[in-house]
């Protein structure tokens, strides 16, 4: 028979034994536990900046109120032109959202330089603002003279020689004429070029339409839109002047984005995307396909 006495000293061995095994237990389960939790939350931690520097939207500055590079269609407000094009390729390359930006030219460079937008695009990579700016050369621009089909035939550049010529004084198309008209009408002893500017190629365009002006300038690259829009009122005289690139434009420091977007368009250049956007909006004699693929980015 066994005493009470003895009955409690083999429960309180058993029970110390229990406790010894449980927190040999728990101390094994800490040395397999702990490296494993910790390497948990680093990796938590760590998922985040991953995720997001994939996954950040690309803020991108365009001008939604110039065909054919972007404008919205009337009827359904969609957005298009060859810039979204070429702006959803290199998204989808980059494996990011877009939120697009519709700013004005005027409104692109500052909110680059502060960084509101990673990128814009149509801008004319111009020597004076690489102190602020790098640039993707995308696009090649002329200077393209056109009148009224009803016109007296202007047929060739020359025979502008002492005719009215509207221009567009934002993008400094006035002076490039003067200057063309210095070179080609004056130098031959002819009256020069009469270059009337205004705000606005559209203002340009109604003073030809009212008869103020013998002809207009206009941008090569929305040329056809501008036709196709009232077919046959229109002529093209000559060839266009040549004139500038048209340049995805980045802030200073923004190097990896860059060339990010730099080695995006070769890739449209070699899988025919790049050629197939300019042909979607008319833009073939405008392509660059040669800068893109020799050079990549303009620094």
């Amino acid at each position: 028979m066994t005493s009470v006495s003895e009955e409690g000293a083999r429960t309180r061995v058993h029970t110390a034994s229990a406790m010894a095994s449980r927190h040999r237990l728990m101390k094994v389960r800490g040395i397999w536990r702990k490296p494993v939790t910790y390497a948990l939350a680093i990796c938590v931690s760590l998922l985040p900046v991953a995720v997001m520097a994939q996954t950040a939207p690309l803020r991108i500055a365009l001008f939604a109120s110039f065909p054919p590079m972007a404008y919205r269609v009337p009827e359904t407000g969609q957005l298009v032109g060859v810039d979204v094009d070429l702006a959803d390729y290199v998204a989808k390359k980059l494996h990011r959202p877009v939120i697009w930006q519709d700013v004005s030219y005027e409104q692109a460079i500052p909110a680059l330089v502060t960084r509101r937008v990673d990128l814009a695009f149509s801008l004319l990579d111009e020597p004076a603002s690489r102190s602020r700016l790098d640039y993707v050369d995308y696009l090649l621009s002329g200077i393209q003279a056109y009148t009224l089909a009803s016109h007296n035939p202007i047929k060739t550049l020359t025979d502008l020689c002492g005719q009215k010529l509207g221009a567009n004084r934002r993008n400094g198309f006035g002076q490039i004429m003067r200057s063309w008209s210095d070179t080609n009408c004056v130098a031959a002893n002819k009256p020069p070029v009469a270059v009337e500017e205004t705000d606005g190629t559209q203002a340009a365009r109604l003073e030809l339409q009212q008869g103020r002006v013998d002809a207009i300038v206009q941008s090569s690259e929305s040329v056809p839109y501008t036709m196709d829009l009232q077919p046959g009122t229109y002529v093209r005289i000559g060839q266009p002047l040549p004139s500038s690139r048209i340049a995805i434009g980045f802030p200073k420091g923004a190097d990896e984005l860059r060339d990010q977007v730099a080695a995006a368009l070769r890739d449209a250049v070699t899988d025919g995307t790049y050629a197939k956007a300019l042909a979607k909006f008319k833009l073939l004699d405008n392509s660059a396909a040669n800068v893109i693929s020799a050079t990549g980015t303009q620094h």
